[in-house]
């Protein structure tokens, strides 16, 4: 099959006759009999046979001809039994699935780099220290004027661009739809060297005036999936919340931005900040930070040379803005804080993403949690291995007398399971997308969806290949060795050992997999006791029939007054639905992490007091009702405090008692007076008129001080709803949403769902880890089992003579079975002392994941005990049953 030459065997063998009638010619010349010539000529050319061996060699590659015959040997062993083969191939195939997909999703989401032109070069600006002002957005934010100044005198980068991402109503054609956007500066695209699959991109040209380039680029994805892929869509007019814009182009696929946890759906020049964020424009404020600014390096600059030299420039600008029009005054310590920051620069490569930082750790955790999955499929494919190894061992020592060298013993061991670990391989690559698809479920889609994707790629499958290789090798050394080394005398004398051989190894084996299991089982449990102890102690208040959703009128064309006389007709519709009990408005979403902070100065009876950036809401009198949360002292908000037309200065304000634990726990904080900001020019103008009981509104774990404002100050232009339906939230959803369409069909109603589902987007870590360590430790449980039933079955088998014996003298057969128990209690018992001492160490490593349990905590100890007790019980059940039923007389006759 393997052949090098054209040469043939047949033309060779009429060489060697020709060669030797031609000897045997030149011998009858000489007078010879022609018998005897013709037999001295062969014994004067040599073996025949050896040198058509030699030729049959040398017109192949011999290894890639063994290779042919093993797989093919191979192929006839698996076939001879298929239970063994298709219970190896299933456990490589659910292990080398769980961990391809786990690693596909860990790949892209924190390792791998963005699509984009030379990604090593990119890098990602941070102020670190004291800014003086305020923010929208989460970290590394810098005001607008900031990147321009940098931008005009830069000398490090080859160029830069900013970015903010936000969230529009977008029409293109028909109902607007809130889709995720990001604001660009012209100098985005050009940056990062993306490619235009339709049109054009934005250029430095269209980030010129403010107001005056109304252009816009779809996403690939949202143009294929949402317009599909209309090739028209150059050129059209597309509303960006009421106001029309311009699609110049359609960005290249696969470019999902520089943050895969918030894909746009299109982007807008900065210019257009006014049109894409109404609520706000602080373009041209130096006190706003809003913007994330990226850089290219240029060629042999290193990111700590590039820190160093813009360090004195910015030293500089800190110095110039405390001299500008406008500067706030600061305290002494806040303008030496200021005047030390100093200007980060961050790695790129990856772009930015708050959702990588929040899943990273869960993330690294399921990867090792797949990793002993696969472990485990491991152990159980080398024990049933080793199992046919020993019950093959006088056939291999046949074919090791007929002439088979070890290394070729070797080398057919070691393909079957090469052939099984790739049969693995193909079943679980073919798996991967559908457990990536699982996983993906658990993350926040956003409105646009995340930019990751479950299908296998070139990454992926060497990934699979190299994982492929190292099971082929950790499955077949063991049972490739052990053949290898039989003695073929040896063997051949001795009696048939079925498949009771080398039966410590693979108790060793089994030992090895419970342990394992037991850890998973441990470490599921603590997470699962996780997320129980945080859905048990909840947000702080009644979440059932618990809804929300969002309006936001000005980004649908209201005007401001407009707006805020649409809100308050909005709030008495949906109040007068006879599905809703309660129903309040708060500016700011609770429950997602993130809102609006500040520091707070405290005006108390002696003294000062300057907080920390604290939690805050505007919320309307009925929010609290809503919520189920009560004034516990004082009052609530109620029409009085509020100006009428707005703009007047805060009158009123409502603290949690957490805020009064941390800063007026030695007074009583009705009448204190307090105001947002830290500067020495904040008035403490609004007074604490009540003190409402403390619920978690930006995480779970801990309460958090939080100030509440009166919602209908300053003209509000969007709310949040809070409802409380009397009867099932499906019902009073599809009524809520009906009543505002009746009052508004033009407006948008973003993200209507339960506040449960909230709760379960604010734990995704937690959910993740709980719901995937679950699922890999009934996975592990159960090749633990089949391990154990393996071993157990065997070990049975072995001591069919001993059994048959004690049955003759007289024992009872529940004491027969009974050993059969006790040696898997055995093996269960050194499984355990292994894993605790395992799991006390991986549990200090995610302690800062737990909340309310330790991480060696008795119960989920015992209850994953038990769990793998039960375990042993049933893998021990039917092998002991069956010595149980042994005939005592058969055993002994046949002995």
């Amino acid at each position: 099959m393997f052949r090098k030459a054209r040469r043939t065997d047949q033309d060779f063998h009429e060489e060697i006759q020709a060669h030797i009638r031609i000897e045997a010619g030149r011998l009858i010349g000489e007078g010879l009999d022609p018998g005897k010539a013709m037999a001295a000529a062969r014994r004067a050319f040599g073996n025949v046979t050896n040198r058509r061996e030699q030729f049959y060699e040398s017109t192949r590659w011999m290894w890639l001809d063994h290779v042919q015959r093993d797989i093919r040997y191979s192929l006839r062993q698996l076939r001879a039994s298929p239970v063994f083969t298709a219970t190896a191939i299933v456990s490589l195939a659910l292990g080398i699935g769980v961990n391809t997909a786990i690693f596909s999703l860990a790949d892209q989401a924190l390792v791998r780099m963005l699509p984009v032109e030379k990604p090593e070069e990119l890098v990602l600006l941070n102020w670190k220290g004291l800014f003086v002002g305020g923010g929208v957005g989460s970290d590394n934010l810098f005001p607008y004027p900031f990147y321009r100044d940098l931008r005009s005198r830069n000398e490090i980068f080859q160029d830069m661009f900013a970015r903010h991402p936000t969230e529009i109503n977008l029409s293109c054609g028909g109902q607007p739809e809130p889709v995720d956007a990001e604001l660009v500066s012209g100098s985005y695209f050009p940056v990062l060297g993306v490619r235009p699959a339709l049109g054009r991109l934005l250029e430095n040209s269209d980030d010129l005036e403010p107001q005056a380039h109304p252009v816009v680029v779809l996403s690939y994805d949202y143009w294929r999936n949402r317009l599909g892929a209309d090739p028209g869509i150059v050129g059209r007019s597309v509303l960006v919340n009421s106001y029309p814009m311009t699609v110049v182009g359609v960005a290249a696929p696969g470019f999902h931005g520089v943050d895969w946890g918030s894909v746009p759906a299109l982007w807008i020049p900065i210019m257009m900040k006014r049109e894409a964020t109404p609520h706000w424009d602080s373009l041209f404020d130096r006190r706003t930070k809003w913007l994330h600014i990226f850089g290219r390096l240029k060629p042999g600059i290193a990111r700590e040379q590039a820190a160093a030299r813009l360090q004195p420039w910015f030293q500089a600008y800190l110095r110039e803005d405390t001299r500008r029009e406008g500067w706030p005054p600061v305290t002494a310590a806040q303008m030496k804080e200021y005047l030390a920051s100093r200007l980060q620069v961050l790695p790129a490569a990856q772009g930015r993403s708050d959702l990588r930082r929040r899943i990273r750790e869960p993330m690294l955790i399921l990867l090792g949690a797949t990793a002993l999955i696969l472990t485990l499929a491991c152990l159980n494919v080398a024990n049933l291995s080793l199992a046919r190894a020993f019950a093959r061992a006088r056939a291999t020592a046949l074919r090791t007398a007929l002439g088979a060298t070890r290394g070729r013993i070797l080398a057919e061991h070691l393909t079957e399971s090469a052939l099984l670990a790739a049969a693995g391989c193909l079943a679980g690559v073919l798996l991967a997308p559908l457990a990536g698809r699982a996983l993906l479920s658990f993350l926040p889609q956003g409105t646009t969806g995340v930019g990751l994707h479950t299908g296998p790629d070139l990454r992926v499958l060497l990934f699979a290949l190299a994982v492929t290789v190292a099971i082929a090798f950790l499955c077949g050394s063991a049972p490739a060795l052990h053949a290898a080394s039989i003695d073929p005398v040896a063997a051949l004398k001795q009696r048939p050992a079925g498949v009771a051989g080398g039966l410590g190894l693979r108790k060793a084996l089994v030992v090895g997999q419970y342990a394992l299991a037991l850890v998973l089982l441990i470490g599921a449990g603590l997470f699962a006791r996780t997320l129980a102890s945080l859905r048990a102690q909840g947000p702080g208040f009644s979440s059932a029939n618990l809804l929300t959703f969002g309006v936001d009128p000005v980004s649908n064309g209201y005007s401001p007054e407009k707006a805020k006389q649409l809100l308050r007709q909005l709030q008495t519709v949906v109040r007068e639905l006879p599905e809703v009990e309660q129903a309040g408005l708060a500016r700011n979403a609770i429950l997602r992490g993130g809102g609006w902070n500040n520091p707070v100065t405290v005006q108390a009876a002696r003294q000062r007091i300057i907080t920390e950036d604290i939690g805050m809401n505007a919320v309307d009198p009925g929010f609290f009702e809503a919520l189920g949360t009560p004034v516990i002292q004082g009052r609530n908000f109620n029409e009085r405090d509020s100006y009428s037309a707005g703009g007047g200065p805060l009158r009123s304000a409502i603290v949690n008692e957490q805020f009064v634990k941390q800063y007026l726990a030695d007074g009583d904080p009705i009448g204190t007076r307090v105001g947002i900001g830290d500067r020495p020019d904040t008035r403490a103008a609004a007074q604490i008129v009540g003190v409402v009981k403390s619920f978690h509104d930006f995480g779970l774990r801990q309460p958090e001080a939080e100030i509440f404002f009166p919602f209908w100050e300053d003209g509000p232009a969007g709310a949040t709803f809070y409802v409380r339906s009397r009867s099932s939230a499906e019902a009073a959803a599809l009524s809520i949403r009906a009543a505002i369409r009746r009052a508004a069909p033009t407006l948008t109603l973003d993200s209507l769902r339960t506040v449960d589902d909230q709760l379960d987007r604010l734990l995704i870590g937690e959910r993740m880890l709980a719901q995937l360590a679950g699922v890999f430790a009934v996975l592990a449980t159960l090749l633990a089992m089949i391990g154990l039933y393996g071993v157990l079955s065997f070990s049975a088998a072995s001591r069919t003579k001993e059994m048959g014996i004690r049955l003759a003298l007289g024992a009872p057969r529940r004491a027969a079975g009974g050993l059969i128990i006790r040696e898997a209690a055995a093996l269960a018992g050194a499984g355990m002392a292994i894993a605790m001492p395992v799991s006390w160490a991986l549990g200090r490593l995610v302690e800062n994941q737990l909340y309310g349990v330790r991480p060696m905590d008795a119960v989920t100890i015992l209850g994953a005990g038990a769990i793998l007790a039960f375990v042993c019980l049933a893998a021990s059940a039917a092998p002991a049953r069956r010595v149980g039923a042994l005939d005592p007389l058969e055993i002994l006759r046949g002995e």
